[in-house]
């Protein structure tokens, strides 16, 4: 089974049941079907074959989800963009993935354009419709190719259908291959843990170029369930789609819970439709205890769980079902079915229970980082594939988080690589030395922090902080930019000069000391 039959096998059993539906569009499974089937006959038509990447720059639209499948279908490999990456950052990207054609909404053109014209090598690019609704270009795409048949390659678990774009603590973001018998072993074992059903309804908000977003919408297609697919989080529009579409399941990070529950709406809106809230951040604000007080989750009518997985991942590996969340409040849970999971010492060795190790696992993961062979043997040191989470286990097997290995913000969703942003600081005339680290923070789980060692003679305040702030915007994708500037004279330092970012997080604060205790009964 590869990625696309996904759809094709409800197509053949439930073609009638609606899939997918964005804004006034409602798609049964079985035209669902038959547009991938038409995507990806245009794309062979172009060319577009077994192995060949086709980028993307878009925010969710249908059309972005027909590529999806249709690209799987053909063994082709999808390769979303970030629309939060500037120019630098997309031509990276795109020079590293190397594909031979660049589907992109219009609007998203300014820093695109400048990275294609950089490329050193040629690449085919197509207008994707955009907000405007301009499709004319798109659908003389799709209609070149009508009544042709797009080829049928066979295509191994082991081959990928996706490369994802994860920065990396090197400043240089890396290539998480996806084979298909990942992507569909991991639907199969979480929609089981999940306990999805045909009857389900889900809202898929998060970003197109985020593990987030298409493997959630996986989960719910493998099923047979209906999918609202909005383009991107916005709590007006999520208030909307609950009013209209009556959604049973609900998905979210803490900035995201946090903006529904402080939204005008909240007051009146009617939440009863759902039967399951999950999670997959840590809460060192204890948001989520008032999430379960909105859904319904303490009153009974709603079940609650919390998820861990990364990108490079499954991407799901461990789950804290409803029954075993307010005894176990705050952990992951254990490894989900299918995952193996151990938390090892530096040398490789299982440490013992109550003991702090990595996490690291072994089952549907990446195949590794595309065209960076040291960094993948790395990642695989050992056999295990390696998170860089440092947790801790009890009796029972329940995993805390109490630390990272790797030095990386967890902030809004997103991954924020502390080097990417120190060594964008320090290119800044008026910084003499930089460290970043991240804080606890009721809406972002952590705030990224800029600790600032001024050059001599400049003035350190509420300027030059704002200063600062916006040298990262232009440069880096907005989510890396720091929210806290903290001026010091000095950073502490070890004997060899390396910064000890331990005794800036005991000064300023680190969200795994924030104490986890579970909603009341």
């Amino acid at each position: 089974m590869n990625v696309a039959d996904i759809i094709r096998l409800n197509a053949r059993t439930r073609a009638a049941s609606e899939a997918l539906v964005v804004g006034d569009l409602h798609v049964t499974y079985g035209r669902y079907q038959e547009d991938i089937e038409r995507t990806a006959a245009a794309l062979a038509g172009v060319g577009i074959g077994k192995g060949d990447r086709v980028a993307v720059l878009g925010r969710n639209s249908y059309e972005y989800t027909q590529l999806y499948w249709a690209l799987a279908r053909l063994g082709a490999i999808l390769v979303p963009l970030s629309f939060w990456h500037r120019t630098a950052e997309l031509t990276y990207a795109l020079e590293d993935a190397e594909p031979s054609l660049l589907f992109a909404e219009p609007e998203l053109w300014e820093p695109l354009g400048p990275a294609v014209q950089a490329l050193t090598f040629p690449v085919e690019v197509r207008k994707l419709p955009g907000q405007d609704g301009e499709r004319s270009e798109w659908d003389a795409f799709i209609d070149a190719a009508r009544g042709d048949e797009a080829p049928m390659p066979e295509i191994d678990p082991e081959d990928p259908h996706m490369i994802l774009y994860t920065s990396g603590t090197t400043g240089r973001p890396k290539g998480a291959i996806l084979s298909h018998g990942r992507t569909v072993r991991d639907a199969v074992a979480m929609a089981m843990h999940l306990g999805l059903k045909p009857t389900d309804t889900f809202m898929d908000y998060f970003p197109s170029f985020h593990v987030g977003n298409w493997d959630h919408l996986k989960l719910y297609m493998l099923v047979g369930a209906r999918v609202v697919l909005l383009r991107e989080f916005d709590a007006e529009a999520v208030y909307d789609v609950i009013a209209e579409h009556r959604p049973t399941v609900i998905l979210g990070v803490p900035t995201m819970f946090h903006s529904l529950l402080g939204h005008p709406r909240r007051a009146d809106a009617d939440l009863t439709c759902f039967r399951l809230v999950y999670y997959g951040a840590y809460d060192p604000s204890g948001l989520m205890r008032e999430v379960a007080d909105a859904f319904g989750v303490t009153a009974g009518r709603a079940e609650m769980a919390h998820t861990y997985g990364l990108t490079e991942g499954g991407p799901f590996v461990a789950f804290c079902p409803h029954e075993d969340l307010a005894s176990h409040w705050g952990s992951i849970g254990r490894a989900m079915v299918g995952v193996e999971l151990a938390l090892l010492d530096d040398d490789l060795n299982e440490v013992p229970q109550g003991a702090a190790g990595e996490i690291c696992i072994r089952g549907p993961h990446m195949s590794g980082y595309w065209r960076k062979p040291d960094e993948t043997e790395e990642a695989f040191r050992g056999g295990w594939m390696h998170t860089g989470d440092m947790a801790v286990a009890d009796e029972e097997g329940f995993l805390m988080i109490v630390d990272r290995k790797k030095d990386m913000i967890r902030s809004g969703g997103q991954n924020v690589y502390s080097k990417e942003v120190e060594d964008c600081l320090a290119l800044h005339p008026k910084v003499d030395d930089v460290a970043v680290v991240g804080l606890p923070d009721a809406v972002y789980e952590e705030l990224v922090c800029a600790v600032i060692v001024p050059m001599p003679g400049e003035e350190p305040g509420d300027e030059l902080a704002a200063e600062l702030v916006a040298h990262v915007k232009e440069n880096l994708a907005g989510y890396n930019a720091p929210k806290r500037v903290e001026f010091v004279t000095e950073l502490p330092t070890n004997a060899v000069g390396k910064t000890q970012k331990h005794i800036l997080r005991d000064k300023y604060g680190s969200m795994f000391d924030v104490e986890r205790s579970a909603p009341a009964a």
